[in-house]
This record gives structure tokens, sequence and C-alpha cells, in this order.
């Protein structure tokens, strides 16, 4: 029997195949040949798209960049949905079960952390610092790329919650101990750049790994903030306030 004959694409759809294209094409220049080469030009080269599509999705080339930052995001994210099949029980890294209390992170929360150092050893990492190194002297890009990693930071955040375990996604202490994670990762990531395959900075990830329950303890405490002295009581005599003589006599 003949094959039935495929449906014609809507409007919308050959608008989302265009958004696609374009940012496909963005994300493999920006990978080949850098920030500075890759121009709309280029990227509309690379996409096979008229100059009117290209600006009807991206007017400018901060919108682009930073919507290729997203779509590079969703990219890694599939990858670590597809490795989390891969993650051991939610058991201690010592082959105990036990509460994130107690010493030693789980086998799953260090697997997890591990898949995430991953994200900073990569592709996705050195097109994100390079943008954020042309972003510094690029007022029309920083805003973007500022968005774009605040949408990123709450992706990280969301998807992390379905990668560990129960007790670490419903910790109160995650969302903190995860961004002070991701701060880490990236000074640990920068410092790969110009010191390749050194050891020392695995075994510092391997390190935080160890105190990762400790950091989740820490910011599910209650946090003390500084308030104002307290007052003397009515039977304290306050200390006396020097006079502007005596003070000028002390410094002499």
């Amino acid at each position: 029997m003949p094959e039935a004959a495929r449906a014609p694409r809507t409007q919308q759809q050959r608008r989302d195949e265009t958004r696609r294209a374009l940012l496909d094409a963005a994300v493999e220049s920006l990978i080949e040949v850098g920030f500075a080469r890759t121009t709309t030009l280029e990227v509309q080269r690379r996409a096979n798209v008229s100059r009117g599509a290209l600006l009807h999705h991206f007017p400018s080339k901060a919108e682009l960049l930073g919507a290729a930052i997203a779509h590079l995001a969703e990219m890694r994210a599939v990858e670590l949905k597809r490795l989390s099949a891969e993650l051991p029980a939610d058991r201690r890294a010592d082959g105990k079960a036990g509460a994130t209390g107690e010493p030693g992170a789980s086998a799953r929360t260090a697997a997890v952390l591990g898949l995430l150092w991953q994200c900073f050893s990569g592709t996705f990492f050195q097109v994100a610092m390079e943008l954020r190194t042309a972003a510094r002297t690029d007022p029309e890009l920083r805003p973007v790329l500022a968005s774009a990693e605040r949408v990123l930071r709450d992706g990280i955040l969301a998807q992390a919650r379905t990668l560990f375990g129960k007790e670490v996604a419903e910790h109160p202490g995650l969302p903190g101990a995860l961004d002070l994670t991701l701060q880490l990762m990236i000074g640990a990531a920068m410092s790969a750049v110009l010191h390749g395959g050194d050891k020392r900075l695995d075994e510092l990830i391997d390190d935080w790994k160890a105190l990762f329950p400790t950091v989740l303890a820490h910011y599910a405490a209650p946090r003390r903030r500084p308030g104002p002295s307290p007052s003397p009581s009515p039977t304290q005599t306050p200390p006396p306030v020097p006079t502007l003589k005596k003070a000028m006599k002390v410094t002499r």
C-alpha cells in the first residue's frame, strides 16, 4: 500500500523549525569559531535562512546568543537525564544507608555532583566563559546573558531535585548548598582552562563531595542576623563617653 501523505506543516511548526535551526547554528558557531567570529551573518549562513527570518526571531546578536546559551543548557539537561539512569541507589558512599546528617555523602549524591562537574569541564562551560568575558564590556549582551544564567540556575536546581535521592531533594538546605557548589565548580573549571589535567582539581571536587552533607546542614540551620546592640539595663551605668580632649591625648 502507498504511504499515507504527510500532513503539511503548520505555520507555527515552520517557525519552530527555523528558530531551532538558528539556535543550532549559533551553538555550532560558538563551539567551532568562538564568540568573536560568531556574527549574525555567520549564523544565518549556517542555518541557511533568510536575513528577515533571523531578524524576526532574534532582532539583535545579544538576544540570539542569550537564547543559544539556554538552548545549549537544554541540550546538556537532556544528556544529564540520560546519564541519570546509571546513577546508583541512594546509599552512603561507605555502603550504609543513613540520613544526610551522618558523616559521608551517599554514593548517589557523590555521583550527581560528579555529573554537575562534567557540565563545567566541557564545551558548555567554555562557551559560557567566553560569553561572560565578552559581556563585561558589552552593555547589550550583559543583561541578556545575566537573565539567561538566572534561568539556567533555576533549571539546574529543578533538575537536581530529580537527580538527587529523595532525602537530599527535599532538604531545606539544598538551594544554598547547590549555589555554593556551582560557584565552586565555576572557579575550578576556570582554573582547569589554564591547568587542564591537574589531578588536584579532581581531588578538590572529591573533597567537596565529602563535605556536601555538612554544607546542606549549614544552609538548613537558622541564619543569625546582626541586630542592634542591647541597651544597658536601668541598673547598669553606661560606660563614660570620652571627651574630645581626652581622645586627642590618647592619640598623641
